[in-house]
């Protein structure tokens, strides 16, 4: 049985994702973790079930290549309870907005790559890319409170989408664009966490190891948006 809300990712060979990022790059497991490729960002990076997934780190962009199997879900009613996607996070304090590219192949249904507040394994928030059971990219958020409630979006017609996350107080927007200039409302809630929340990216996938999800051009401001609601192009570029 499987969730509905697995994000996007690629079908990619890791010899190929070595490729793709000029070669350089290397392999990167939970013990051998360079940050330095990635912005510096409050709280520095942490990992969470970071022995399920290969990172590589290089100019800004990381990538995620999970292990098969692995999933960030509490189905209501019960019967489907997986939390073992690999997550990198930081750690910001009070209000903040955040925005990546996310870059896949969807290939199978339920790959995931998203953005992801996280307070513990039983309540988190992600905002997904994802290849949806009808084979369309798909923009899925999901909330969870001890259960999660998932919400499918818009369609996306191409290999990937930029998508974003504020935080005002314990109220939260998500937001999504296919071009990084028009930002779309996604969703509008309220959620407290407590002080130790972290913020970041996950990728999980029920295929082999060999999907993977990109996260690019990641910009923060240690600001929410003027209005929730409606996100601008210029509240989401770097300082």
């Amino acid at each position: 049985m499987h969730a509905r809300n697995f994000c996007s990712g690629f079908i990619f060979s890791i010899a190929l994702t070595m490729v793709a990022f000029g070669g350089a790059a290397r392999a990167q497991t939970a013990s051998s973790v360079d940050w330095t490729g990635l912005p510096k960002l409050p709280g520095g990076w942490s990992q969470v079930n970071a022995d399920k997934a290969v990172l590589h780190i290089k100019d800004g962009t990381l990538q995620i290549i999970p292990s098969a199997g692995t999933n960030l879900f509490h189905a209501p009613g019960g019967g489907f309870d997986v939390v073992n996607a690999p997550i990198v996070l930081f750690a910001p304090q009070g209000d903040f907005t955040l925005k990546a590219k996310i870059s896949a192949q969807l290939v199978d249904t339920y790959d995931v790559g998203a953005l992801v507040v996280y307070g513990d394994d039983g309540h988190w928030v992600k905002l997904c890319y994802e290849n949806s059971p009808r084979h369309e990219a798909t923009v899925v958020s999901v909330v969870t409170r001890e259960r999660s409630d998932d919400i499918n979006s818009e369609t996306i017609a191409s290999p990937f989408v930029y998508m974003a996350i504020a935080r005002q107080g314990n109220v939260f927007t998500l937001h999504f664009s296919r071009d990084g200039h028009d930002w779309r409302l996604v969703r509008h809630f309220e959620m407290p966490f407590g002080p130790g929340v972290r913020v970041g990216f996950a990728a999980h996938s029920d295929a082999p190891n060999h999907f993977s999800a990109t996260f690019s051009e990641i910009t923060y401001r240690a600001t929410a948006p003027k209005d929730m609601r409606q996100l601008h192009e210029a509240e989401v570029t770097a300082q």
